[in-house]
């Protein structure tokens, strides 16, 4: 946050992109450096974020204050903190079911078929964990499971994890911008 107030007195001295450049540079890279792992937190602490991120885009659109900040984030084609979070732990599980990720992760996630031998319309999807309490479901495992087993067919059949975050953005920033 203080990296953002000293760019905000500073911005009238450069352009636009230069800003965008600048904050994601030294505040995003920060802000969702092994996200991964505590992208679990609570609604509370993803406010926080998403505030940090309405500072950042106020500074770039020029907005005050109390003017409402989703035009200037839907300008900036910035997704939200929470779909952020979701696009990195989409792309981590699509890395771990390709075999791109080492395998102490790659080897925890079990598919429904190698449990049974029936052959079903799930039977590619990954076994959920049985997990009877908010922490257990907040966990990394369960996390990924759950958003793999909810992700379209058709992203998890991309080529590289490259394509991949593009489809997914793309899909997710048309549902925020619509």
């Amino acid at each position: 946050m203080s990296k953002l107030a000293q760019i905000n007195r500073a911005k009238n001295a450069f352009n636009s992109s230069l800003l965008v450049t600048l904050i994601n540079t030294l505040v995003f890279s920060k802000l969702y450096y092994c996200s991964t792992v505590w992208s679990s937190t609570t609604a509370c602490n993803v406010q926080k974020l998403q505030l940090v991120q309405n500072f950042a885009a106020r500074i770039i659109s020029g907005t005050y204050k109390f003017e409402h900040i989703n035009p200037s984030l839907k300008n900036l084609r910035w997704l939200p903190v929470k779909k952020q979070l979701y696009l990195l732990d989409a792309v981590f599980a699509f890395k771990c079911m390709t075999g791109c990720a080492p395998t102490y992760l790659t080897s925890q996630f079990v598919k429904r078929q190698q449990i049974s031998s029936r052959t079903t319309r799930n039977s590619q999807q990954l076994t959920i964990p049985l997990c009877k309490t908010t922490a257990g479901q907040r966990s990394f495992y369960f996390r990924i499971v759950k958003l793999w087993n909810s992700l379209d067919k058709d992203l998890k059949l991309c080529e590289s994890h490259a394509n991949f975050k593009k489809t997914l953005t793309t899909k997710l920033l048309s549902k925020f911008l619509n």
